[in-house]
């Protein structure tokens, strides 16, 4: 959601103070949804539609009178006076999330830095697949919000090209008529194209609908056609709009509340509150307390609209980083109340000190004796925004370039300083060496050993879409089948090596999320069909091992307050699903689960700088005391055809799970090895692989 900035306009003739009042009420509503509710308010689209209506009333007005659409003038306008506050408030998050965020996040950051300050926030948001609705955690971004700044910024370049099209359209085949009726026959193209595309993407990917410029211009062109048909329509009968002015009003207040916010917008669930705004400005505009206008044009809410602009920019900033250094997972009520304090102080300050006399007519009124009227202002708006996006571009390539340099440091760093798995006891690294992989090179310690599979182990079927492949295929040769899910995979890179190693081959089939045998996993669909696909394909290949996690970890206590070690069991359904296999001649290795955490392994380790050991975690408490593969095994007549695999002992040495082995990262999130770790435990791997099946190659 944004806001443009409101200004100081309560001067003009025809100024509605009342809707000055409409901004501050539905900043306020986000700021306490996202707050306090995790909720979102549905005033995005509210300012959406109101930053249209005030543009092109202004734009459309000057048309009618004759004036040339001066587009290059509007453009130095409307930016001169967004980019200086959010140039400010990037430039503070890029110095707080250096100084206070852990690394792992920084290279999002900088993207986003100058994602926000180019205005194509919500096409990176877009193009990684983020939740908005997920916003509520110390993990979200304290820069996610740009998404409908970035949004805002794309129509204002746009709009004042088709209301200039508009213009040259009126002037030489309709001048007769009423501008508004060429003008409101363009947006009313837009606004049909743009919500059926929204409604079908919507429905389609909600995630990416919520970020689409597309799915967001007939929000747009809603305010351009209110703006445009207000004159008519205020010749409705005055108790009539006064009906719908306060009908409008308790729509914006209650629509966070009664609908479906997260699961349904921006489709035409959002025009609820769009044409709730609408009521209210249709509403009569006198100050009177029968009419919305009374109430929403009272001074406090007056001087919050001024400061609208910024509060949205400020307010979400302080919310992310309250969440993270406190630990919390939201807001209390005291806490919330003075994050939206000290959002509306932030706001006075930079609104004060920084939008006003950076403003294109002020900058131009201080320079007016170089250059003469539109010229100064125009000049005087293009300086102003490439000032702002310059000043904050200078720190956001520095702390791009640390993060380079320490790349550059840590390629050079010899080998015997991150020995990981291999480590001996009196293994002494030195002070200066960095712990490996770098919080912010997390994103290339995924394992994806091998090829694509091909040729005859080419999994023919659709529903399986993970398949790799590795190692000599020739008659005879023993064949690994690593088969799960994200905790089958982050062993790939061990088993792939142990079996190239030996002469032999490997297969890895993995679907994310979807654990080989549990019926609790077969709900999803997506899941349910890798499961019957992966049984027919590795039944009918009849491998020599079919490897698969066949316990299950948890992270946290539970409603019970059991450890997550009393909670972790064998997958359910798991005896089942590997009949096939056996009946086919392979044998199975049934793996323990590894130990998951309630934290980010990366980022505590990266908080604790020199003492890991404070991230580390007590096996007795994260893994059961008794291995559920092998009590179940106990209880089972298998003989030797499935067999035990627990590669606890690398992972939680002397009963202690370690964040750090060896100066590497055990892990690159809270449950998924690092690639680096498991290379350097490949020998430990092999070893207990063999021991285990009597593997001899």
């Amino acid at each position: 959601m944004t806001i443009t900035p409101a200004g100081k306009a309560e001067s003009k003739p025809g100024f509605r103070t009342d809707l000055q009042g409409l901004r501050a009420l539905a900043v306020l509503l986000v700021m306490v949804y996202h707050i306090w509710f995790s909720r979102v308010s549905g005033g995005v689209d509210i300012f959406l539609m109101l930053s249209a209506f005030f543009l092109t009333a202004s734009v459309s007005k000057r048309i009618s009178r004759g004036e040339r659409p001066r587009v290059l003038n509007q453009w130095a306008h409307r930016f001169s006076r967004l980019v200086p506050q959010a140039a400010v408030v990037v430039l503070a998050v890029v110095i707080g999330s250096w100084v206070l965020l852990p690394s792992n996040r920084w290279p999002q950051l900088i993207d986003q830095s100058f994602a926000s300050l180019f205005y194509k926030q919500n096409w990176y948001l877009a193009e990684n697949q983020v939740d908005y609705y997920a916003f509520n955690t110390a993990a979200s971004s304290p820069l996610q919000h740009f998404w409908s700044l970035s949004v805002q910024g794309q129509v204002f370049t746009l709009w004042p090209l088709i209301l200039a099209a508009c213009a040259l359209v009126w002037k030489l085949f309709f001048s007769r008529r009423n501008f508004a009726w060429v003008a409101g026959t363009a947006f009313g193209l837009i606004f049909a194209g743009s919500l059926a595309f929204s409604i079908h993407l919507t429905a389609a990917n909600q995630q990416v609908a919520y970020f689409h410029t597309g799915a967001r211009l007939w929000e747009f062109a809603l305010g351009s056609l209110l703006a445009l048909a207000l004159p008519w329509l205020s010749a409705l009968p005055e108790k009539l709009r006064r009906i719908g002015g306060w009908t409008g009003l308790s729509t914006i207040i209650s629509c966070g509340a009664l609908l479906d916010v997260q699961g349904q917008f921006p489709g035409y669930i959002a025009l609820v509150p769009t044409l709730g705004a609408a009521l209210v400005i249709m509403a009569p505009s006198a100050r009177s307390w029968s009419n919305p206008s009374g109430l929403l044009s009272l001074p406090p809410l007056r001087k919050l609209g001024d400061l609208s602009y910024g509060m949205y920019l400020w307010h979400w900033p302080l919310l992310v980083f309250y969440l993270t250094l406190s630990g919390s997972s939201r807001a209390g009520i005291l806490p919330g109340a003075l994050l939206i304090i000290a959002s509306i102080a932030m706001s006075w300050c930079t609104t004060r000190w920084v939008e006003k006399p950076l403003s294109a007519r002020q900058v131009a009124a201080d320079f007016g004796g170089l250059l003469a009227g539109r010229q100064a202002q125009l000049a005087s708006g293009v300086l102003v925004a490439v000032i702002g996006v310059g000043i904050v571009s200078v720190p956001v390539l520095a702390w791009e370039g640390n993060v380079e340099y320490r790349r550059t440091v840590a390629a050079a760093q010899a080998p015997e300083e991150t020995p990981g798995a291999t480590a001996s006891e009196d293994w002494d690294p030195s002070p200066a060496a960095l712990t490996l992989p770098l919080a912010t090179d997390l994103d290339g310690e995924w394992q994806n050993p091998g090829q694509e599979c091909s040729g005859a182990q080419d999994p023919e079927d659709p529903r399986i879409t993970f398949c790799r492949q590795g190692g000599n295929f020739g008659a005879g040769e023993p064949v690994l089948v690593m088969l799960g899910d994200s905790h089958m995979q982050h062993w790939s890179e061990a088993g792939a090596r142990m079996m190239e190693g030996s002469g032999g081959s490997w297969i890895l089939l993995h679907h994310p999320g979807c654990r080989y045998g549990s019926e609790t996993a077969r709900s999803e669909p997506e899941c349910a069909s890798f499961q019957d696909a992966a049984q027919e394909y590795v039944t009918a290949l009849a491998p020599t091992w079919v490897m698969a996690n066949a316990s299950m970890t948890v992270q946290g206590y539970d409603e019970d307050l059991r450890t997550p070690g009393e909670q972790e069991a064998l997958v359910d359904g798991f005896d089942q699903a590997i009949f096939p296999f056996l009946a086919a001649g392979s044998r199975v290795v049934a793996v323990r689960d590894t130990p998951r955490y309630e934290y980010l392994i990366p980022e505590c380790v990266d908080s604790a700088k020199s003492d890991s050991s404070r991230c580390d975690g007590l096996a007795s408490e994260l893994l059961n005391e008794t291995n559920p593969v092998e009590k179940w095994l106990d209880s089972a007549d298998y003989g030797n055809t499935v067999i035990s695999l627990d590669l606890t002992p690398v992972l939680c040495p002397q009963g202690v799970c370690k964040a750090v082995i060896g100066n590497v990262l055990t892990y690159l999130d809270n449950s998924h090895l690092s690639k680096m770790f498991v290379d350097s435990a490949a020998d430990e791997f092999a070893a207990a692989f063999r021991a285990a099946t009597g593997f001899k190659n």
